[in-house]
């Protein structure tokens, strides 16, 4: 009585007997050809058929040569003809040989796309018939390419992680965010573009790779009047995706923009600070129609943080500069920074042959202010009278608070000693007024001392100097007036 292993043989070998060999080949998840000793095809299974576009009455008879004229590369053509030939077999992998076959693959959104391929080229013993056999690696080469993605947008990160660490420039920072992905995007252009402190307007701050002259131009979006990819970022606070700009109503006033910088497509990525506050857009500009993949998705996303990252730190520094730099209580400037301007005015004066006014000023009578009234009502006074103080002057000049009541004017150019002067009497005027604060009325005068350069000094100490001693004497001559050491 035959065992288990004997019946289960002899099954096997009924199955194989019955099997038609074709509907096996045509089964197969892999392309496969039979060449005969003309390198022209016998057979194609549908799997070549679906990715060739051609009917299989087209391929059979002949070579792939005359399927795909001056599409072949070398490699493959002269492994085809040694193994008809020759009878030596090949494989041509994707690692070294990128470009094989032209065959193609539809994507689940519908989309033809190159397929990748390895191919296996083995003649038959016992006859003259060469198999080709093509083995689908697209899945394979995407991990493969994705992988290889990440570790350049890790590298790249670190690039401007280390930039922002070390303090650079916010211009420098944001143009190499842009600069790498347009390195991982071919074909692609990158802006980053900013809202206004309004919340208002949407201007580009970054765009290394578009014209200059069309920077220069571009007033921005109001985030109020447009419709475009990028306001719409900004209000979904999401990717916003436009896959032709050709063919969406909110770019109909940009066309022919589009067209001159070869625009197809725009993705949109909000750059969200802290709190949860949208700041700006990062934006893509494809040479190609369409939506981003998943990995370019993911890039955008990453990028935009790193620019939000960016511009946080640079806010922080700046806040950081301006108290540093400025009066608390009052947001004048106090006397580092105006030192820095006097510098620079003193170069400026020194080579273009200009004049230029200082004056000190003191208060008379702030100190009976906040013995009777408290030094509440001090703060708010010196608040009041920094800007009327301002208000007085152009916006090239400079007012500092460098004291508890003592403020230093900087006319930044004057024609005559008179211009100087006449300033002085307005400020005179204005800081004699009374401020009113609930019931009460604050009154103060002042006592201002005027140095002119050069005529009164040529450095920024002699100056001062000079601007501090008139300030004396006109207080000795009976305060609430001006004075100038002749």
């Amino acid at each position: 009585m035959p065992n288990s292993s004997e019946l289960s043989g002899a099954c096997l070998s009924d199955i194989l007997d019955n099997l038609d060999c074709t509907d096996l080949l045509h089964s197969l998840d892999g392309g496969v050809l039979l060449l005969d000793a003309r390198c022209r095809i016998i057979f194609c299974n549908r799997w070549f058929i679906r990715h060739t576009g051609f009917k299989e009455a087209a391929l059979l008879g002949r070579t792939l040569a005359e399927l795909y004229p001056n599409q072949l590369p070398l490699p493959l053509q002269d492994a085809i003809e040694t193994a008809c030939h020759q009878r030596m077999g090949r494989i041509l992998s994707y690692q070294l040989h990128k470009r094989l076959l032209p065959l193609q693959r539809r994507s689940p959104s519908g989309e033809l796309r190159p397929l990748h391929q390895s191919i296996l080229i083995k003649p038959l013993s016992q006859s003259d018939l060469t198999l080709i056999q093509c083995l689908d690696i697209t899945n394979a080469v995407k991990r493969e390419q994705h992988l290889r993605a990440g570790e350049r947008i890790l590298k790249l990160e670190r690039k401007v992680l280390e930039l922002i660490a070390q303090g650079d420039a916010l211009d420098n920072v944001l143009n190499e965010i842009c600069a790498t992905v347009e390195q991982l995007i071919p074909d692609a252009t990158t802006a980053i573009m900013l809202l206004d402190e309004e919340q208002e307007l949407l201007s580009i701050k970054s765009a290394p790779s578009l014209p200059q002259a069309l920077l220069d131009s571009e007033r921005g979006l109001d985030l109020g009047n447009s419709a475009t990819t990028c306001i719409r970022a900004v209000q979904m606070r999401a990717l916003a995706i436009t896959p032709d700009v050709h063919r969406d109503d909110g770019w109909q006033d940009r066309l022919a923009l589009a067209t001159q910088l070869n625009i197809a497509a725009c993705w949109a990525q909000p750059i969200v600070a802290a709190f949860d506050e949208v700041v700006g857009v990062f934006s893509c500009y494809p040479q190609r129609a369409g939506s981003p993949s998943e990995h370019e998705r993911q890039l955008l996303q990453r990028m935009a943080h790193l620019a939000a990252i960016a511009l946080e730190r640079h806010r922080r520094v700046e806040r950081i500069r301006f108290l540093a730099m400025h009066d608390p209580l009052t947001g004048l400037p106090n006397r580092s920074l105006l030192n820095e301007h006097l510098g620079r005015n003193l170069r400026r004066a020194h080579r273009e042959g200009n004049q230029f006014a200082l004056m000190f000023i003191d208060l008379d009578g702030f100190k009976q202010i906040n013995d009777f009234h408290g030094h509440d009502a001090g703060d708010d006074l010196l608040s009041v009278l920094a800007g009327r103080i301002t208000g007085q002057l152009r916006g090239t000049d400079t007012c500092a608070r460098i004291g508890g009541d003592e403020f230093v004017v900087m006319l930044e150019t004057v024609h005559s000693a008179d211009a100087a002067e006449l300033v002085a009497d307005k400020l005179l005027t204005c800081l004699s007024t009374p401020v009113q604060r609930g019931q009460q009325q604050l009154r103060v005068s002042a006592s201002i001392g005027i140095a002119l350069y050069p005529d009164d000094g040529s450095s920024a100490d002699a100056l001062l100097t000079r601007a501090d001693d008139a300030m004396y004497q006109a207080k000795a001559e009976g305060k609430n007036r001006w004075y100038r050491i002749r």
